[in-house]
C-alpha cells in the first residue's frame, strides 16, 4: 500500500486513542483473539475499527437487517471478493462452517475480521455464538488472528459475554464506545471561544456524527441554524428519525412521545404516563423507559442518598435529543415558515438559551471535574450526585421550600463535596445562599447536609463567566476549604479550534 493511500485512511482521531490500544495489542497475540465492540448508533464504531489496523490486515463486513441465511451467504461472497477465492456459499451451509473458513483463511500478514452489525447474523434458531465458540476453542493456529464482533444492539451484544453465554470468558477485550465528553467534543467544534464551545455541546452533546455536520466556514450560530434548526437540516432530521432505526423497537410512536414528554420537563414515571395517555399500563410504560435507558436516550436519577425504594426521575441523557425536544420542538411551527437564523436570533438565543445551558453547564462540570481533578488537585469523588426536592424548614413549623444543591458528592477520604453550578457569574451571594441552604436542608433532617456543614467539608463552584479575584479567599472565611473551576479550568489544554478534513469518532 502506498504511503499516500495509508496516511488518507489513518485520519486525525480525537480520543479513542486508548481504545485503539487497546485492539492493536490483540493482533500482537499468537493465536486467535475475541473483541466485543458495543455501542449506540452514530458514536463512531465503525469508523474507530476500520481505522485501527492497516488495510492490508483488516476484512469488514456488515450485516444488514434479514435472516440469518442470507447475511451468511453474503459473508460468504464477501470473502471471495476481498481475498480473490472460489468459494460457493452453498459449501458453508451452517455458521460454523464458515467460522472455520474465517478462522483458517491464510494471508501473508496477521488479520483482522470485523463482523459489523453481528446481531443481525444470529437470528433466532441458528445458536450462532455457540457455533463461534466451537471453532474458537478448538482453533490452535499460532499465527495472529483478532475477530472483532461489533454491533448497536447493545443489550444483545453485551449479552454474548454473559455468564450464561456461550461465548462467556472468551473476548480478550470488551469496549463499550460512548459518545464524546463535553473536552473531546470541543476538538471538532469549529468555534474560537469556550462559551461557544460549551453552547456547541448543549446543542449536539458528542456524537461524531453530528458534530461533523458542523463546517468551519460557518459561525456557530449559521451552522446551528443550517443543521439543527432548519427543517431539512442534517442534524436535524438524523435526530427525528432516531427511534425509527432502532431495531426491535415496536410502537415507535409512542417511544417518541416518551421521549418528547421527558423533555418537556415531566420526569417522573407518572407525569410521563399521564402526558402520553398510558396511565391505563404503566407496567408497560416503565418498560419502555428501561429501554431508553438502555439505548442511551434516557438517563434514570435519584437524588444523592435516596432509598433504593425511591422512584427515578428520568431525564433526556443526549445533549442532542434535549435541544431538539426544548428548542426545535418548541419552535417546530415557527421554524417551518421563518428563517431558522432568525428565530435563532429572536426566540431561542437572548430568552432560552441561557436557561437552557444551565442544565447542561452542570453536566459539562461533572465531566470536567473528572477529568481535570488530578491535574487540579481536587479530592477523589466515590459518587458524584446532586439534590432536589421540597422541605418545610424550622423542624415542620415553617412553609415548606423548593431547594436545588448543584454538586452532592461524597469523597472517597470520607468527607461531602458540595457546591453550586452557575452558567452565568458567581458571586459570594451565591456561596452564601448554599450554606444557608445547607443549614436548612440539615435542620429538616437531610444527613448529607449535616456532614457537608462540617468545617472540613469541601465547596466547590463552578462559572461559565467571571469570578473575582478573592472569591476563594472571602469563602474560605466561613471556614470550609473551597475549590473553583471556570472556562479557563474546565478547557485546559485543548488546542486552538481547528476543524480537520476529516474527524474521527
Amino acid at each position: 500500500m502506498s504511503p499516500t493511500r495509508e496516511s488518507a485512511r489513518l485520519p486525525l482521531f480525537v480520543d479513542r486513542e486508548s481504545e485503539r490500544a487497546q485492539l492493536r495489542a490483540l493482533l500482537k497475540r499468537p493465536g486467535p483473539s475475541l473483541a466485543l465492540v458495543t455501542g449506540r448508533r452514530r458514536v463512531g464504531k465503525t469508523y474507530l475499527l476500520i481505522n485501527t489496523w492497516p488495510e492490508a490486515q483488516t476484512f469488514y463486513f456488515v450485516a444488514a437487517e434479514g435472516t440469518s441465511t442470507i447475511n451468511r451467504r453474503e459473508l460468504v461472497q464477501s470473502i471471495a471478493r476481498h481475498f480473490a477465492l472460489a468459494l460457493d456459499p452453498a459449501d458453508y451451509p451452517t455458521w460454523r462452517t464458515v467460522f472455520r473458513l474465517l478462522y483458517e483463511l491464510r494471508t501473508p500478514e496477521p488479520l483482522v475480521v470485523i463482523l459489523d452489525e453481528f446481531q443481525y447474523l444470529m437470528g433466532t434458531k441458528d445458536g450462532v455464538p455457540s457455533q463461534l465458540n466451537a471453532i474458537h476453542d478448538v482453533h490452535r493456529d499460532d499465527r495472529p488472528f483478532v475477530l472483532v464482533l461489533c454491533g448497536s444492539a447493545v443489550r444483545t451484544m453485551e449479552h454474548l459475554n454473559a455468564g450464561d453465554a456461550p461465548l462467556y470468558g472468551r473476548f480478550a477485550r470488551t469496549i463499550r464506545v460512548a459518545p464524546f465528553d463535553y473536552f473531546d467534543a470541543a476538538a471538532l467544534v469549529p468555534v474560537s471561544s469556550n462559551r461557544e464551545r460549551a453552547i456547541a455541546y448543549g446543542i449536539v452533546g458528542g456524537t461524531p456524527r453530528y458534530l461533523r455536520a458542523f463546517q468551519s466556514d460557518r459561525s456557530l450560530q449559521e451552522n446551528v441554524a443550517a443543521e439543527v434548526l432548519a427543517p431539512g437540516g442534517q442534524i436535524r432530521m438524523q435526530i427525528e428519525s432516531l427511534i425509527d432505526q432502532e431495531r426491535g423497537l415496536r410502537k415507535t410512536e409512542e417511544y417518541k412521545a416518551i421521549l418528547r414528554a421527558i423533555g418537556a420537563g415531566h420526569t417522573s414515571a407518572q407525569e410521563i404516563a399521564s402526558y402520553v395517555d398510558m396511565a391505563h399500563d404503566i407496567t408497560s410504560l416503565r418498560r419502555m423507559l428501561d429501554r431508553l435507558v438502555e439505548l442511551g436516550y434516557v438517563r434514570a436519577e435519584r437524588n444523592f442518598a435516596a432509598r433504593r425504594t425511591s422512584p427515578y426521575r428520568y431525564r433526556l441523557d443526549d445533549p442532542a435529543l434535549q435541544f431538539h425536544a426544548k428548542m426545535v420542538s418548541l419552535f417546530r411551527s415557527e421554524l417551518a415558515t421563518y428563517d431558522p437564523a432568525e428565530v435563532w436570533e429572536r426566540e431561542i438565543a437572548p430568552a432560552r438559551l441561557d436557561t437552557y445551558m444551565g442544565a447542561i453547564f452542570e453536566r459539562i462540570a461533572a465531566e470536567g471535574y473528572q477529568r481535570h481533578r488530578q491535574r487540579l488537585g481536587l479530592p477523589m469523588i466515590e459518587h458524584w450526585g446532586r439534590w432536589e426536592g421540597t422541605v418545610t424548614p424550622q423542624r415542620g413549623r415553617g412553609e415548606p421550600r423548593s431547594f436545588e444543591v448543584d454538586i452532592v458528592a461524597s469523597l472517597t477520604d470520607g468527607r461531602m463535596l458540595t457546591g453550586a453550578i452557575k452558567w452565568g457569574d458567581l458571586g459570594l451571594d451565591v456561596h452564601a445562599k448554599h450554606l444557608r441552604e445547607l443549614a436548612v436542608l440539615a435542620d429538616a433532617g437531610q444527613t448529607w447536609a449535616r456532614e457537608a456543614l462540617r468545617p472540613n467539608a469541601p465547596l466547590l463552584y463552578v462559572t461559565g463567566k467571571t469570578l473575582s479575584a478573592d472569591f476563594k479567599e472571602r469563602a474560605e472565611q466561613d471556614g470550609h476549604p473551597v475549590y473553583t473551576l471556570t472556562m479557563e479550568d474546565l478547557y485546559h489544554g485543548l488546542m486552538p479550534a481547528v476543524m480537520p478534513a476529516v474527524s474521527g469518532g
